[in-house]
């Protein structure tokens, strides 16, 4: 017979996943070099069982031998505990056995009433723990197939402590016993199932096992309900024989189980069977209960209880009973004898036929108060298969898989410890033993997966412990001496992993700082060292045992299984060149994508997962960067979303950005867990920040700046949150560096105003906002030329300084570069921005500034009525007077043209003139520029403009043209100038330049009342005719004014003044030297004004020569207007007529009315009559 190769496992061996890459489960061993040799027995013995309870370890041998090891502090604190051996003792047994059931095959901690149960070679005995001494002695119950059926519902802390109801497999019958501390073993009652192995029990309702087939088992009312086969290859056994139970008065009709389960329709040997009594109509229920079972009463009741005893045996000997079944019964031995005598000569009887399978050990385990589960296969080497089943015996969820039939099964994680509460959340694992083919070697191995996965999701999340290689042709038959068990008293392990990766440690920013460690940072890592070690524990509750040693087997914490996959994705090559593989650190964040934490550690444990692997892939893209290689979209993506999930302090991150790593502002110091320090340094020490390549435009910036700029705004809109640690520094880092990567992306955007979602835009926001990094932003502004930006940043409100953006606005104005070109039509803004402060000093300062660089876009200042500073006329000249002389000029024009101000119309006209006659002083061109002006304007044929709009529309670009045209406006008559200067003063002044001013002094002689003189020169001497109507018209004024086409200025002469001037007009006309155009003008004037003329005295002035039909229209309008002077004196004749004849009538009305009076001489008669 092939033997099983027992390999030494490692100290720590770690699991392994479909992949090859390191799972979640590792062994910490517990116990190694276990002296399995027996003093008696010369066979090599290996281990059977094994449970812990309370610092103490109980391993079963197959010699029959159980070992105790207590345990004792290490040498040094926070030491693992060391295990030495206390005792061996070999439990008392009736008669030896072999195959399965030599030696110890159970060992049952009940730490509630400190007993031990133990099964050696079919025979239970008691013990008391932790010592293992003798309990009971005179107890001894043979034929024991198996122990156990502890109340899965009843969690160790609640148990009463005065007794443990347990389950007995005798091989005829399941017994339920009470085991007190000091009480002797009581029988509960008997239940007639025989050959039963394997017993789990949830209240009143048992899952068993026998050496065919899985049942469910009420234990109260005894109702049987068989499930499925253990192995799919068992012949179908016949329905068991009614077994006779003692006398009892009869029992109600319990109700049966369900029988919905689809595995179990259809098979012959699914039959509902009352044990110990007759079958019964089982498909009623009772109409008073809802429940799947009778009323029953709690099987964990003693045998004195009422409601046991009436529900069992009403004996009057039950007392006697009981005691009886404490002691070793006859039947018991009969059992034993006949197990070990008759059987075999029963054996050599029957005729040989066919080799039957080997029978399948069963499992049997119940991972949620409801379900239990049970495995099922053809063989060991086969894949096994395992199923759910409810209490009512229906199969529920999928079946899960494994490698092979499972020769030894527990659960981990089902269900939450005595002292931990129930998480609906917690994850639930299967452990089992089994053999697997890797790489053409067959190893037994623990295979684990979830038991409560989605369908689909096991078998990829399926991981193997490695245990020990498997001989080829091994027999099926031989002992493996592998198992696991679920250790009674759990234990916490230390282990470091944790607390290195989460204590926290200073960030050395500086690199000078990197070597230098005060007494401060010191004591910091001191206290640092003791806060991780809270977490320094692992909990393990499963036992493997194999070969010689006992090892725990531990689902490693979340941090560390994910902290060295991650570790793991971190490269480096022979030459030092770093790399990352990205698929391995998605993996890691996709295990807990949206995965919530459910405790201190499992918070820190997320958080510093999602960190690390935001660094790491924040990390790729720096090396694809300092190759040069731009990423691809995804790869920012992902390292931009890792960023932000797992919200890593800015500064942290900026450590891997130049030059923005200058911007960290450490305050006290960057604490971050050691973890995220040693992936920091090793990405800084590995690439070579330094020579990085910054070029914006290339992978520096679509890699690097773009994902920080972003990044740093998501962390902006966190101000005021409560919950970021050192905020002040924080956010003075993000709002610098913020600044800084968005000038560097701003570098290459056009000259010119912001482009709405452009970077350009993004800047003004931050600026405008606000920064926590005043003097840095002012730093980082100037050195990128960015004046208006820093404008900008005066401005706002929190630090805001008039004088210094006035200043820096001046600087741009003058001159000086400003990058970005922002500042357009920055007078303006300028001007604008003065009319709404309220410092006088400073508006005084720029305005007068302002004015002396643009005066007509300056004197506006100290004219604004709307602007908070307000300056007096006389003021505001002064300050112009003195610092921009060339504005004083655009201000009187101002007041005068703008606000109507005629005090100030004197010094305008004065300004005006002095600039026109120093022109024409200084410029002979000048002057015959003006006399050339008039040839050309006379020269045109009517009709044609005014002169005034002629000069306008063909005005030249010098200030002292454009200065006559404003003396004509003022002289003329606007803005009441006429009674506001010295006409003679002013004609003396023009006087030398009468030939090249014409219109001025035509104005100045209608203001004198020379009205014969100034319509000379408007017609000989400008040849402007429709001036001259309109001289005629308004009395001389306001003929040069620019809306004088529009309408009057003033009250106009009466008809007899316009007729005089009309008379000079006329006369002047007829001295026209050009004969047709003195016909046209004259006959045109007399047509148009005929009535402002006296007909005679025209006539008189006409010549004979002239022919009838030129003045024909004057004529006609003459004769008609006679004639309607005769017309309307007719009818004003009949008027007045008509107007005496309603007198007449009237009065003679009033005489007929009032009728005759009497006046009677009073010295006559003495009275009136009437």
């Amino acid at each position: 017979m092939a033997s099983v190769v027992h390999v030494a496992l490692p100290a720590a061996q770690t699991s392994v996943t479909e992949d090859g890459s390191a799972g979640s489960y590792t062994t910490r061993e517990l116990i190694r070099d276990i002296p399995l040799d027996s003093e008696t027995n010369s066979t090599k013995g290996y281990i059977t069982c094994v449970d812990t309870w309370n610092g103490n370890v109980y391993i079963g041998t197959s010699n029959g031998e159980v070992l105790h090891y207590v345990s004792i502090p290490g040498e040094k604190e926070g030491d693992a505990p060391v295990y030495i051996f206390a005792t061996r003792i070999e439990p008392r047994y009736t008669t030896a056995q072999t195959g399965a059931h030599a030696g110890v095959k159970q060992i049952l901690l009940l730490p509630s009433i400190n007993k031990a149960c133990i099964v050696c070679n079919s025979t239970l005995t008691f013990y008391n723990i932790p010592e293992l001494s003798p309990a009971f002695e005179d107890v001894r119950q043979a034929g024991c197939l198996w122990v156990g059926g502890r109340d899965r519902n009843v969690k160790p802390k609640d148990e009463d402590g005065v007794r443990a109801v347990v389950v007995i497999c005798l091989r005829q019958r399941l017994r339920l016993i009470g085991v007190g501390d000091d009480s002797r073993p009581i029988k509960i009652r008997d239940i007639e199932l025989g050959a039963v192995s394997l017993l789990e029990r949830r209240g009143d309702l048992a899952c068993v096992a026998d050496g065919q087939e899985y049942s469910l088992l009420d234990v109260v009312n005894q109702r049987k309900n068989v499930l499925f086969p253990i192995s799919s290859t068992s012949s179908v056994p016949a329905p068991p024989q009614q077994l006779a139970l003692p006398a009892t008065p009869g029992r109600p009709a319990a109700r049966s189980f369900s029988s919905r389960s689809p595995v179990r329709q259809g098979r012959a040997h699914q039959r509902i069977t009352s044990l110990g009594g007759q079958p019964q109509n089982t498909g009623r229920l009772r109409p008073d209960s809802n429940s799947p079972f009778p009323p029953r009463h709690s099987s964990r009741q003693g045998a004195e209880s009422p409601a046991v005893a009436s529900s069992r045996e009403d004996s009057p000997n039950k007392a006697e009973a009981a005691a009886a079944s404490a002691t070793v019964p006859e039947e018991a031995d009969a059992d034993a004898t006949t197990s070990s005598s008759s059987r075999p000569s029963a054996e050599i009887q029957r005729p040989a036929s066919p080799e039957k399978p080997k029978p399948l050990p069963p499992n049997i385990v119940t991972p949620t108060p409801d379900e239990f589960l049970l495995t099922t296969g053809t063989s060991k080497n086969d894949p096994g298969v395992g199923m759910f089943v409810n209490l009512e015996g229906d199969v529920v969820r999928g079946t899960i898989e494994f490698a092979s039939y499972p020769e030894s099964l527990v659960l981990h994680g089902a269900e939450p410890d005595a002292d931990m509460p129930h998480d609906p959340l917690r994850q639930g694992f299967v452990l089992a033993v089994v053999q697997r083919d890797h790489n053409g070697t067959r190893h037994r191995c623990i295979e684990v997966q979830r038991w409560d996965a989605e369908p689909g999701e096991a078998q990829s999340s399926k991981e193997w412990l490695p245990i020990e290689q498997v001989a080829s042709g091994a027999s099926e038959e031989e002992p493996a001496g592998v198992g696991l068990r679920t250790a009674t008293s759990p234990s916490d392990l230390a282990t470091t992993g944790i607390s290195a990766s989460l204590r926290l440690r200073k960030l050395k920013v500086k690199g000078s700082d990197a070597a230098t460690e005060d007494n401060t940072e010191t004591a910091r890592n001191i206290e640092e060292d003791k806060l991780a070690s809270r977490f320094a524990q692992v909990r393990a509750n499963v036992l493997l045992y194999a070969g010689n040693r006992v090892s725990w087997v531990v689902q490693e914490p979340l941090l560390m299984r994910l902290d060295r996959q991650l570790s793991g994705a971190m490269q480096r090559s022979e030459g030092g060149a770093l790399s990352i593989d990205v698929p391995t650190i998605q993996r890691a964040v996709n295990s807990i994508r949206g995965q919530d934490p459910r405790d201190e550690l499992e918070f820190l444990t997320l958080t510093y997962v999602r960190q690390k692997a935001a660094l790491l892939l924040f990390g790729n893209l720096v090396l694809q960067t300092s190759g040069g290689i731009i990423a691809y979209e995804h790869d920012k993506r992902r390292a931009e979303d890792a960023l932000t999930s797992g919200e890593i302090d800015p500064r942290i991150m900026l450590m891997l950005v130049p030059p923005l790593d200058k911007e960290i502002s450490e305050g006290p110091g960057i604490w971050l867990p050691q973890g995220l320090r040693d992936t920091i340094d090793w990405l800084r020490d590995g690439i070579g920040l330094e020579h990085l390549e910054r070029d914006v435009k290339g992978a520096y910036g679509d890699n690097m700046l773009s994902l920080t700029k972003r990044y740093l705004t998501t962390w902006r809109k966190k101000k005021g949150f409560g919950s970021v640690a050192d905020e002040a520094h924080v956010f003075k880092t993000v709002d610098a560096a913020l600044l800084h990567v968005l000038l560097l992306l701003d570098q290459n955007s056009p000259r010119g105003a912001a482009l709405p979602g452009s970077i350009r835009t993004e800047l003004y926001g931050v600026v405008d906002k606000g920064v926590d990094c005043y003097e840095r932003a002012v730093e980082l502004l100037e050195q990128h030329q960015r004046l208006y930006v820093l404008s900008r940043l005066y401005q706002n409100k929190q630090y805001r300084d008039i004088s210094k953006v006035l200043a820096t606005w001046r600087r741009i104005l003058v001159g000086e570069h400003d990058a970005g070109g922002e500042f357009i039509e920055g007078e303006h803004v300028m001007r604008e921005y003065l009319a709404k402060i309220r410092d006088t000093s400073l508006v005084q300062e720029y305005g007068s500034w302002l004015a002396n660089r643009n005066p007509r876009l300056g004197v506006q200042i100290f004219a604004d009525d709307t602007s908070r500073v307000q300056f007096e006329p006389s003021q505001a000249i002064a300050i112009l007077k003195e610092k921009a002389p060339d504005a004083v000029k655009d201000y009187l024009e101002h007041l005068v043209f703008g606000k109507n101000h005629v005090q100030y119309v004197n010094d305008l006209i004065a300004y005006y003139l002095d600039t026109v006659l120093d022109e024409l002083k200084k410029n002979n061109e000048s002057r015959v520029m003006l006399r050339e002006s008039y040839e050309i304007y006379r020269a045109q044929i009517p009709p044609k403009p005014t002169y005034r709009q002629f000069i306008t529309d063909n005005a030249v670009e010098a200030e002292w043209w454009h200065n006559r045209l404003r003396l004509l406006q003022l002289i003329g008559g606007s803005h009441g100038a006429a009674s506001k200067y010295n006409v003679h003063t002013l004609g003396e002044r023009l006087a030398p330049y009468s030939d090249e001013l014409v219109p001025e002094m035509i104005i100045l002689n209608g203001r004198e009342g020379k009205h014969e003189e100034a319509l000379r020169l408007l017609v000989h001497g400008l040849g402007d005719y429709d001036t001259s109507i309109r001289y005629c018209l308004l009395g001389g004024s306001s003929i040069f004014h620019p809306s004088s086409d529009r309408e009057t200025v003033g009250p106009l002469p009466s008809k007899d003044e316009q007729s005089i001037l009309f008379n000079f007009l006329l006369d002047q006309f007829f001295q026209i030297q050009d004969y047709s155009e003195r016909l046209e003008r004259t006959a045109e004037l007399l047509e148009r004004f005929g009535g402002w003329f006296d007909v005679a005295k025209v006539l008189e002035m006409i010549p004979n020569s002239w022919s009838v039909e030129l003045v024909g229209g004057f004529l006609v309008h003459a004769l008609r207007r006679l004639v309607a002077e005769k017309n309307e004196t007719v009818i004003v004749k009949a008027l007045c007529t008509a107007q005496n004849i309603k007198k007449s009538v009237d009065a003679i009305d009033l005489k007929e009315k009032m009728g005759p009076i009497v006046m009677v001489d009073q010295g006559d008669v003495g009275e009136v009559q009437s």
